[in-house]
């Protein structure tokens, strides 16, 4: 159950399966939902969302009148990834792009006989994992470590200026990688920031940053919140809106 006294930006999610007909696609019954969604992950897997006692024979005649909005969605899903780079399958990357800091990382793997694996950076952004390279979840979990770090190497002090330049003050700031949210500003004005915000483009993150600060003065979504956020980003409802889409941006072994 998430703790109400924190307001955040949800990313979504979704798993996989197949189903007896041409397009892929899960089930998943929800006790909150009061009519059928659509979501889809960032690998293009549709998952769909009913409410409890819905008739899944119904599902293909949903989907066949949401072809549209299926290959709309898949499009530009697409679109966006090869734009930024994005490799969302590889469970070795070759390549890293951070759009927020303008980073595009080279990866390279070299394998010994030595336990554990380890990460190092070196000039022309170079990202070398050394170390036993036999189990893919290894290289990913070393990987993720990595983009925390750099992600409190860099949302720190980014927050830090914002807040001093909106004259937002805020308590403290933590960096996590959380499935479904992408900033979280709790009761005592800390603020939490997810470290996938590294993929996303400077503007989108800059945003989230600029909604969370907003949040130590109204910690709710209120027309009062949205004043606030508005005098400080005019354009924060073109923001918000791509920021629904900024899942499709974060490669697959970011993923816990």
């Amino acid at each position: 159950m998430r703790n109400p006294l924190f307001k955040a930006l949800w990313v979504g999610s979704a798993v996989t399966s197949q189903f007896e007909m041409s397009l892929e696609y899960i089930v998943r019954e929800s006790p909150k939902a009061k009519h059928v969604s659509l979501k889809m992950s960032i690998t293009g897997n549709l998952e769909v969302i009913i409410p409890k006692g819905f008739d899944q024979k119904r599902i293909p005649e949903i989907l066949e009148k949401k072809q549209s909005w299926i290959e709309r969605v898949t499009r530009r899903m697409v679109t966006q990834q090869a734009l930024a780079g994005v490799d969302v399958v590889a469970d070795r990357p070759e390549r890293i792009t951070l759009q927020a800091i303008a980073e595009n990382w080279h990866v390279e793997y070299s394998a010994n006989q030595k336990p554990g694996i380890r990460a190092k950076e070196y000039s022309g952004y170079r990202l070398v994992l050394q170390g036993d390279m036999v189990n893919a979840d290894d290289c990913k979990t070393i990987l993720q470590r990595w983009i925390a770090h750099k992600a409190r190497v860099h949302f720190s002090p980014w927050l830090r200026s914002i807040s001093h330049e909106l004259a937002l003050p805020f308590q403290g700031v933590s960096i996590r990688q959380q499935k479904t949210i992408w900033g979280s500003c709790s009761i005592r004005k800390t603020i939490s920031l997810n470290s996938k915000l590294l993929f996303l483009p400077p503007s989108l993150v800059r945003y989230v940053l600029i909604h969370e600060l907003c949040h130590t003065i109204h910690l709710n979504h209120s027309s009062n919140f949205w004043a606030l956020v508005g005098t400080h980003e005019p354009d924060y409802k073109v923001l918000d809106d791509n920021l629904r889409d900024a899942r499709y941006l974060v490669p697959w072994w970011m993923e816990q």
